[in-house]
């Protein structure tokens, strides 16, 4: 059996992910790449007798190694054993996609191009002639549709020929920049990649690409002698996108506009995107899905809470031993916190999938993008903040698109009110299950709020310029359940393999220390807090599982009150059990990452002091509320 390694390629929002499930399903391994944070898909399947495995690597819009996303892929590319690339090209803007096409076929990488988004461009008035693009280009052009599987079957095929010999595509430079290529190649060491490849990157001031010099004197002597090109990197990029330019106007043609397509499209943007009725419709749109959470959750969570009951009586152990007791906690910790969270993490993913496919999530960024302005925050720092919705620790990551540290820090200080899947089941699976809506909206609005002074007192500090923010709007399309379901499994994947396990643990932690009658011991050095937050002493303890994983408190909540919740707490304590467990870091990987991105001693510092603003805000809250 043959075993083919293949990556995806190509520029974000092309729709690589929806290519890798229509090729191979759900079953995909998340990572991150070595020795970076940057997250890599993986999957393999068996096509007749080969075996191949895909490799989906971030969306890039060329291979210039200066983001982290651009040296994972060109790591990839040129430093492991690969047989191939699928580049995935959106042919709605061909040109784009060209240009990297042109730069691995420089490399001598056999590759397909995978043309998606084909109905879209003729909806524009663009139809690419894909048979007259692959000759030109000497490699197989597939047009596809991962949606309903258009092309896949072809694209297999093609796959499983991808190691024939074929003559690669060369982009043809002026006489001066050809000459230093030739140059700079009779340095070069034997080795495997292509010597007139390695050159242009050498010229292009690559420096993962100098090792391959015999001398690299021979860098400075070719640059001096370019009097005709002092900037010859950008002269090699100007020359690429002319070659991508005039490929793409050869095989592109102008067709009728399907009538009212483009009309409808630009009336959208126009109210979604209106400086006062775009903020307004996506305030509106939160406020709907807070409602969606709240109410569908919490009818989900009435469901398994009973379920789980029900199946834990038919069990039928007798707690008349400690190992009985145990597997007693272990049981109800898996089960009350499966109930708690499970519902309203799963339905958050669907939303953000939703949102992300149809196209609306990228509106609602830049409206949004115009508030954090006033905060004095930089545009680009929506992208993390809109990631910590999911999870703060990815969210951390994304802080390196931000041009200073200043800015980097400012953005991950606000991950402390920014409430991720975790936060938001704690908010809508205890203060608004046991509670009531008005009360889980309360503790949303009392971490705004709270964020909000905590921005404009960093701002003043800090005094950053606030930076425009360039995104891509994608065009608005018919969302497939089937690939939002997958990608809400894959980002839930980690809840259900690590949190739940770390469900069953904590119920016999504390299933431990009950039996050994030492809680009161443990709990008592933290009662000034607790009694600060007019909370039982007790509560510390969801509070403390909460920081190792956020998902645990909502369960170790229940197990260490021995009634009903609604009945143990009253309705202005669950307020503030939720302000002080939503507000600050959330969890120890979220802090072991800014550990990682900001060093220890700023790490430490920024934890201790959201954790300490956090417990600040909920006293001072039931105080007032008290009063009132």
């Amino acid at each position: 059996m043959r075993d083919f390694k293949i990556l995806l390629i190509g520029q974000p929002n092309v729709g690589k992910s929806s290519l890798l499930n229509a090729l191979v399903g759900s079953k995909v391994v998340v990572s991150n790449y070595p020795g970076t944070t940057v997250e890599i898909t993986q999957a393999g399947k068996i096509f007749d007798d080969t075996e191949i495995k895909f490799v989906d690597t971030p969306g890039i819009y060329s291979i210039s190694n200066r983001s982290e996303e651009e040296k994972v892929t060109e790591k990839a590319l040129f430093e492991e054993e690969v047989d191939g690339a699928i580049i995935v090209a959106d042919a709605s803007s061909l040109e784009r996609s060209l240009y990297l096409t042109l730069q691995i076929l420089e490399a001598e990488i056999p590759a397909i191009i995978a043309l998606n988004f084909v109905e879209e461009a003729k909806r524009k008035g663009l139809r690419i002639d894909s048979k007259k693009l692959g000759k030109i280009l000497n490699i197989p052009v597939i047009p596809i549709n991962p949606l309903t599987k258009r092309g896949i079957y072809d694209l297999i095929d093609s796959l499983l020929k991808i190691k024939e010999e074929t003559e690669f595509f060369r982009v043809k430079y002026d006489d001066h920049i050809e000459k230093a290529i030739n140059e700079i190649s009779s340095q070069i060491k034997e080795t495997s990649m292509p010597k007139r490849f390695i050159a242009i990157r050498v010229l292009e001031g690559d420096e993962n690409f100098y090792k391959y010099l015999k001398d690299k004197r021979i860098i400075e002597e070719v640059k001096e002698s370019l009097i005709e090109h002092p900037r010859v990197a950008e002269d090699i990029s100007i020359t690429r996108y002319g070659t991508a330019s005039f490929i793409a106007e050869k095989v592109t043609q102008i067709v009728p506009l399907e009538a009212g397509r483009g009309e409808i499209q630009e009336r959208i943007d126009n109210i979604l995107l209106h400086k006062t009725w775009g903020p307004f419709i996506t305030g509106l749109f939160l406020l709907v899905i807070f409602g969606i959470l709240l109410y569908l959750g919490n009818s989900m969570q009435d469901l398994l809470m009973e379920s789980t009951e029900i199946l834990l009586s038919s069990l039928g152990i007798a707690e008349h031993s400690i190992i009985a007791m145990i597997l007693v906690q272990s049981l109800t910790g898996v089960a009350t916190g499966v109930s708690i969270a499970l519902p309203y993490v799963f339905l958050f993913y669907l939303i953000l999938g939703l949102l992300e496919d149809v196209g609306l999530l990228s509106r609602f960024v830049i409206n949004a993008e115009r508030f954090l302005k006033r905060l004095g925050l930089p545009g680009k720092s929506f992208i993390p903040l809109a990631l910590g919705l999911g999870c703060t620790v990815p969210a951390v990551r994304a802080t390196r698109v931000l041009a200073s540290e200043k800015e980097q820090i400012h953005t991950a200080s606000l991950f402390a009110f920014v409430p991720c899947s975790s936060r938001i089941a704690i908010i809508m699976g205890i203060v608004g299950f046991y509670g009531d809506a008005r009360l889980a909206f309360s503790v949303l609005a009392t971490s705004l709020i709270a964020g909000l002074a905590w921005a404009f007192g960093i701002e003043k500090i800090l005094h950053i310029k606030s930076e425009p923010l360039l995104l891509e709007l994608p065009p608005y399309r018919k969302p497939l359940i089937k690939n939002v379901l997958a990608k809400s499994w894959i980002r839930m994947k980690d809840f259900v393999c690590i949190v739940i396990p770390l469900l069953a643990l904590g119920g016999v932690a504390y299933g431990i220390l009950d039996i050994l009658r030492v809680t009161e011991v443990l709990v008592k050095p933290f009662s000034p807090i607790t009694a600060w937050l007019g909370l039982p002493d007790v509560t510390i303890i969801p509070l403390i599982f909460g920081f190792l994983q956020k998902d645990l408190t909502g369960a170790m909540l229940l197990s260490v009150l021995d009634s009903e919740t609604s009945l143990a707490l009253t309705s202005l304590q669950l307020y503030t059990f939720g302000v002080a467990s939503t507000i600050g870091i959330p969890c120890i990987i979220a802090f072991g990452i800014l550990i990682k991105e900001f060093g220890f001693k700023r790490a430490t510092l920024l934890l201790g002091i959201s954790i300490g603003y956090g417990i600040l805000v909920a006293g001072l809250s039931w105080r007032i509320i008290s009063i009132l």
